[in-house]
């Protein structure tokens, strides 16, 4: 019966500690965009985004000054050229990038991440930025997921605790009070 018990216990502490360590990706993906979202917030050439009640997390380097003097509001919509990367370069959304036709949109629009919202409204028509947001101010820790409309299944698109790198370009401001 002892062996019986051993036979059993066994493959099931197995199973549950494979189940355990089948995140390690996952850990090792969040520690990177952590490291990597850490070494910008020390880089004396990126900036900490302000926001009216202090700093937001984001943080962004200037590629080019505008010549505008208006930022947009939460409520506006803008017009801009970019494109996203993870923190490693890779593109996740070529964006505007490659056909250079600008993209409108409303910055409290619910496609609109905070980070990037936060971002758009220090920035006046010109403004060129590499923009830094950490997971918080992204996708969160659950990342982004979009349904297969036929099979009702989940695919993940960006996972959790990803930092994620904008370079974009204020093209117009469409303000809203």
């Amino acid at each position: 019966m002892k062996n019986v018990f051993y036979l059993l216990a066994i493959p099931i502490f197995l199973v549950s500690f494979g189940a355990c360590n089948s995140n390690t990706s996952d850990d090792a993906w969040k520690e990177a965009n952590i490291s990597a979202y850490d070494a910008i917030v020390k880089d004396p050439s990126y900036h900490a985004l302000q926001t009216e009640t202090g700093p937001s997390g984001v943080y962004y380097k200037v590629l080019q000054s505008g010549t505008g003097t208006e930022h947009p509001f939460q409520t506006s919509s803008v017009t801009v050229l970019y494109q996203g990367s993870y923190y490693d370069g890779t593109v996740f959304d070529a964006g505007t990038s490659n056909n250079d036709v600008p993209a409108t949109f409303a910055l409290g629009g619910q496609s609109t991440i905070r980070g990037f919202s936060f971002a758009m409204q220090q920035m006046v028509v010109g403004d060129k930025w590499e923009i830094w947001i950490p997971y918080y101010l992204g996708y969160g820790a659950s990342g982004y997921q979009v349904t297969d409309p036929y099979t009702y299944t989940y695919q993940t698109v960006i996972k959790g605790y990803t930092t994620l790198v904008f370079q974009v370009e204020l093209v117009s401001i469409t303000l809203y009070p």
